[in-house]
């Protein structure tokens, strides 16, 4: 049986243009990357696009490490609502959002001290959670469970971004589309208001009340875990006395302060609010708003879709409120100890009034203080 000569030669010109192509395409989908780079890992914007932010933590470090601004707005999902621009405009200068949903103190520091590595930070807005005082002091987000080739400046597992099916198929598609086929608004950054609905029956749908109150937990437990959050905010106005920071206590509804009542944890978190008003407002480049004993927000669930989450309206308002030179949200050493009282009044009015209305059949009442 005779050999055919030239079936080798034919073998080997396809198998070469087979990796040619092969390695075109991979040099144009590296490219592709490279140049729209949809989650910022490299550079900011180009040719006039519109940063489309929607992906926390995927986007949130880029963003942070690589776009222009001089002012930072940090926080978990309680900030996602708020446009950048209304801070822009109230305050001057271009804003970039920090957010890690439910992010404690040290998850928000993490972002705080990678803007202040990179950029001259003349203000932090801070959405200063109650829960993110009771978190881990001591440990950050940054770990396995997190897309860390975004997060390392190691460049070799950078493959893991280059060539991705979904930044290739779905990312850089995506924000072509939100370029040229839509408004998209800049200053929404990791907005999610408008896909919700707020009011009084949304929000009770989303509040499973506990049937029996847990017994109260002691101050041992949690002081010295709230102080040392406490600490680590200190410690960031201090070292940064150039940088002003606007620390907002948001308002939750009058259903948190239930759920934690019922939880036993009241004492912790009136105690953490204390603390923060004292410590933080006792710094000359820091100002504390206490939105949280506004009564026309918190006794309204209409404002809300779960016992947490605020309508935009209410980021809109604690913007212009804190723009203001003589607001009267604003904590001072003066004022400090009637806002304690009032927010003490405010539980007292949730639990022994205003939560029957809702819960008629079930016991209230303070669960310790």
């Amino acid at each position: 049986m005779r050999k055919d000569k030239n079936a080798a030669p034919a073998a080997l010109v396809f198998i070469r243009r087979f990796i040619c192509i092969a390695a075109s395409l991979l040099l144009l989908a590296a490219a592709a990357v490279l140049v729209f780079d949809p989650f910022y890992h490299y550079h900011g914007p180009v040719f006039g696009l519109k940063a489309v932010v929607t992906k926390s933590e995927y986007q949130c470090i880029g963003t942070i490490r690589n776009f222009a601004y001089d002012s930072v707005l940090c926080g978990s999902s309680t900030a996602e609502n708020y446009n950048n621009r209304w801070f822009d405009e109230a305050f001057g200068g271009r804003t970039v959002k920090a957010i890690k949903s439910s992010g404690t103190t040290a998850d928000l520091q993490y972002y705080l001290e990678e803007a202040f590595a990179t950029h001259e930070v003349k203000r932090v807005f801070y959405s200063l959670d109650l829960f993110a005082l009771d978190g881990d002091p001591d440990k950050n987000f940054v770990d396995d469970s997190m897309p860390l080739y975004l997060f390392d400046r190691n460049v070799w597992n950078d493959v893991k971004y280059i060539w991705n099916k979904d930044v290739l198929f779905e990312e850089i598609p995506y924000l072509l589309a939100m370029n040229f086929a839509g408004d998209y608004d800049e200053g929404t950054s990791y907005n999610w208001w408008q896909y919700k609905t707020f009011s009084q029956e949304e929000t009770l749908a989303h509040y499973a009340r506990a049937a029996k109150a847990e017994p109260v937990v002691g101050q041992e437990t949690y002081r010295p875990r709230v102080d040392k959050n406490l600490d680590l905010l200190e410690q960031m106005v201090g070292r940064y006395p150039g940088t002003e920071f606007y620390f907002f206590l948001p308002p939750y509804s009058l259903l948190w302060w239930d759920s934690i009542n019922r939880s036993g944890r009241l004492g912790e978190f009136l105690y953490a609010r204390s603390q923060a008003m004292e410590r933080l407002a006792a710094y000359e480049n820091a100002k504390v708003f206490d939105f949280q004993s506004e009564e026309a927000i918190v006794l309204r669930l209409d404002c809300y879709m779960d016992p947490v989450h605020f309508t935009a309206d209410v980021n809109r308002f604690m913007v212009e409120e804190a723009s203001k030179a003589d607001s009267e949200y604003r904590v001072t050493g003066e004022n400090r100890a009637e806002k304690t009282e009032k927010m003490e009044k405010v539980v007292r009015r949730i639990l022994l009034e205003e939560i029957d209305k809702y819960f008629p059949e079930g016991a209230s009442g303070e669960n310790g203080c």
